[in-house]
C-alpha cells in the first residue's frame, strides 16, 4: 500500500504499537483503509506520543499488553481473537475477545536491511542486539569493503535519530575519503560521533551499546 497505493483489505488490526505499526496505520487510513485496533504486547506504546496521538484522535483504539490468540479464517482472515498479557508476557484466560478483520498487519522484529551489502562482500556479523546479520565498520560507518559505507537500518535496527547522524556520518566520512571536503569537515565528523555516542547513553541505549561491543570483540557469528 506504502509503495504502490495498492489497499490491502478493508478492515485492518495492526500488531505492534512502534513507529512503523503507528505511521502505517495513519497511512492506512488516509487511504481509506478501517483501522479497527493496534495491540501491543509491551506494557507501553513503543513509538513517539505525537504519532500515536494522530491515530487515536481519528478513533483507533491503542490496546497495550494485548496480543493476538488467534486469527480466524480458513482461505482469508475473516477475524481476530485477541487476548490480555500479564507482566510475564503470558495470556491472561478469559480476558479474549474477538474483533473482526479482513486483514492482519505485523510491525514487530524488524531485521537489517543487509543483502546489498553482503553482495559488496563486506564482513557481516549475526548480533542479536543489533537486529541480526550487520557489517562490520569503523567509526567512520566503512565496511570492510574499502568505500562502501552503512547508515541506518542496514548498520543496526534503532531509532531515526541515531540514523540520521550515522548518515551524516558516512557522508562527511565519504566526502573526506575522495578528498572532496572543507576543512572543518574531520571536526563535523567527530561532533556527529560524539552526538551518536550521547545518544545512545543511559538506559535506553544499553542493548546497543552491548552489541556493538560485541561486534568490536569480534563476539559475533561472522559469516
Amino acid at each position: 500500500m506504502n509503495v504502490y497505493g495498492i489497499q490491502p483489505g478493508n478492515r485492518v488490526l495492526m500488531i505492534g504499537a512502534g513507529n512503523i505499526g503507528l505511521i502505517v496505520s495513519y497511512q492506512l487510513l488516509q487511504a481509506g483503509v478501517d483501522v479497527a485496533a493496534i495491540v501491543e504486547a509491551a506494557p507501553r506504546i513503543g513509538g513517539y506520543k505525537v504519532h500515536a496521538s494522530k491515530v487515536r484522535r481519528l478513533g483507533v483504539p491503542i490496546m497495550t499488553k494485548t496480543t493476538v490468540k488467534t486469527a480466524l479464517g480458513d482461505r482469508f482472515v475473516t477475524g481476530a481473537v485477541i487476548c490480555d498479557m500479564d507482566d510475564a508476557f503470558r495470556l491472561v484466560p478469559g480476558t479474549e475477545r474477538e474483533i473482526e478483520v479482513d486483514t492482519i498487519c505485523l510491525s514487530v522484529g524488524l531485521n537489517p536491511m543487509s543483502e546489498l551489502i553482503t553482495h559488496a562482500r563486506a564482513e557481516m556479523r549475526y548480533v542479536p542486539q543489533l537486529g541480526g546479520f550487520i557489517p562490520v565498520r569503523d567509526d567512520s560507518m566503512e565496511t570492510t569493503a574499502p568505500g562502501v559505507y552503512v547508515a541506518g537500518d542496514v548498520s543496526c535496527i534503532e531509532e531515526a535519530s541515531a540514523a540520521m547522524i550515522e548518515g551524516s556520518i558516512a557522508g562527511v566520512s565519504a566526502a573526506i575519503a575522495t578528498g572532496m571536503h572543507r576543512p572543518e569537515a574531520l571536526d563535523m565528523r567527530d561532533e556527529f560521533i560524539d552526538q551518536l555516542r550521547i545518544l545512545r547513553s543511559g538506559d535506553t541505549g544499553k542493548k546497543i551499546r552491548d552489541g556493538l561491543k560485541m561486534l568490536e570483540q569480534g563476539r559475533a557469528v561472522t559469516c
